[in-house]
């Protein structure tokens, strides 16, 4: 055999090792991360202001510390069209080699007066469960160049109509917090996760989203096969990333709004239909595979 064709065959066997060995350094747990939301959905019920709001406040934080994360509970209030309300805003933080940032987001709590027993297993438990299953991993092999704050968001649902005094309360605080710190700018992306576990997973990126994460997303989910799943929206979405924006960072929004009996509906949303079973470990694992992929690529 020729000396070329024996280089390219060790061309390509350490190529294979190579990537083979960054595939296994960060594994996504879909399971893991469904635990976590079944978990999460078995407070009930958890609209701001709540006592299950404030024990999935509490249980949160509990994970995050089981995983090694430096947690902090910020709880503050503010005006409601119900009167002021005291909402918990579960932060946890991993280090990183240098002061740059990366965001990763999620609410917690749902939306007011749809039932006792409401679940809101999509809505916000799928999201949470993937953001916790984020940390668990993250947290294995920290430190990264960037450090991650993992942040459970409470009161993004309004109670009547969004508006300065009615939804997004968490991320309003902690974007605030961020600007306030003249932190802003170490923050290289904020990825905030919302409706993520649908069987059918359809995910819509909504156009007032950063345009540079929304190339990073896509190329993340082509590298792990699953870029049919994923497109851009035909418009923009007021979520958990707006005021993120506003603060001047970069944030992206990951959202499937399709979520119901029949494709291109969205009757479970908000519905007493919005429960565990309609979930998909599948798509747990896809969303969570792709940030991670995200995550690594901003590094």
């Amino acid at each position: 055999m020729r000396f070329s064709a024996v280089w390219n065959i060790l061309l390509r066997c350490s190529a294979i090792l190579f990537f083979s060995g960054c595939e296994k350094t960060l594994q996504f747990d879909g399971e893991k991360a469904f635990s976590e939301t079944e978990a999460l959905v078995k407070i009930v019920p958890r609209n701001a202001g709540s006592g299950g709001a404030r024990r999935a406040a509490v249980h949160l934080e509990s994970r995050l510390k089981a995983f090694g994360l430096k947690t902090a509970m910020d709880t503050f209030s503010e005006e409601t069209p119900s009167g002021k309300m005291f909402f918990n805003n579960v932060l946890g933080h991993l280090p990183g080699k240098t002061n740059r940032l990366i965001v990763l987001a999620s609410h917690f709590d749902t939306k007011s007066g749809i039932a006792p027993d409401f679940q809101g297993a999509n809505d916000s438990g799928s999201s949470s469960g993937v953001l916790m299953e984020l940390a668990r991993v993250l947290a294995e092999h920290a430190p990264f160049k960037t450090g991650f704050l993992v942040a459970f968001l409470d009161g993004e649902e309004c109670r009547t109509e969004y508006g300065p005094h009615d939804g997004l309360h968490g991320s309003r605080r902690l974007a605030q917090r961020i600007f306030d710190a003249d932190d802003a700018k170490r923050v290289e992306a904020v990825i905030v996760l919302d409706m993520v576990g649908d069987n059918d997973l359809k995910i819509s990126v909504p156009r007032n989203s950063h345009r540079g994460l929304v190339k990073e997303l896509f190329a993340a989910a082509h590298e792990t096969g699953v870029r049919s799943q994923f497109s851009l929206g035909t418009g923009s979405v007021l979520d958990d990333h707006v005021p993120f924006q506003i603060a001047g960072m970069p944030a992206v929004d990951i959202i499937d709004f399709e979520y119901g009996s029949a494709p291109g509906l969205n009757d479970y949303w908000h519905t007493p239909e919005d429960t565990l079973d309609k979930l998909s470990v599948q798509s747990l694992q896809t969303v969570g595979a792709v940030i991670l992929r995200m995550v690594e690529n901003l590094q």
